[in-house]
């Protein structure tokens, strides 16, 4: 099982959700090295010369198995100070407020407002590329952010975001680990996937609201 695992994740869930394990898995696997890329998105694994990812979306890549990692809840949330200075009672209230937008998914906000019986605003907004930059300009102050609960654990602890009004929502999408079919049988992935499953089994990846 010695042997090299190039593997792709995306930048915030890797940072934060993944890397803090990853020691444990060198010590378990001390003859496997691991090299990270940061990809977004779905790519050719072949030219890529990468073995696995981890891929936020659908488990609907081509030619490839996608095991289910962690589902992913969403809420709205803002800086203290932004919330205490101005009226923000309603879920309806934080459509007249600026709003964070991904551009890894634009349609989030919509499908957010369809979740609380409500028409979402059509204005425009900020644009950002990664949640840690969007959590970021959220604290602040510039606006509201639909952040992941998951990736946003610390700074809700130590009270640098606040909830907004309205009912998390989880994500269609999920977090897969996904593996071409022609890498199946290689051990360093075989390792890694049985590992992280294995993690996932002790500590659930769970975030209460």
């Amino acid at each position: 099982h010695s042997g090299i695992l190039n593997l792709a994740i995306l930048p915030t869930f890797g940072t934060r959700w993944l890397m803090p394990m990853i020691p444990d898995f060198v010590e378990s696997n001390p003859d496997i090295t691991i090299n990270f890329v940061t990809r977004v998105g779905r790519f050719d694994f072949a030219r890529e010369r990468l073995d696995a990812a981890i891929h936020f979306g659908l488990p609907d890549w081509p030619e490839a198995d996608s095991t289910l990692l962690v589902r992913e809840t969403v809420a709205p949330v803002v800086s203290p100070e932004f919330l205490a200075g101005r009226a923000i009672a309603t879920p309806a209230d934080i459509g007249r407020l600026p709003l964070l937008h991904m551009t890894t998914r634009p349609g989030a906000w919509t499908e957010w407002f369809e979740h609380q019986a409500l028409s979402a605003p059509t204005g425009p907004g900020m644009q950002f590329e990664q949640f840690g930059t969007a959590a970021q300009a959220c604290m602040a102050g510039l606006g509201v952010a639909l952040l992941p609960l998951l990736l946003i654990e610390g700074e809700l602890q130590r009270g640098q975001l606040v909830p907004a009004p309205g009912q998390p929502m989880q994500s269609r999408s999920a977090y897969y680990l996904v593996v071409p079919h022609d890498k199946r049988g290689y051990p360093p992935v075989a390792s890694f996937r049985d590992w992280l499953l294995g993690r996932l089994e002790k500590e659930p990846a769970v975030l209460a609201w």
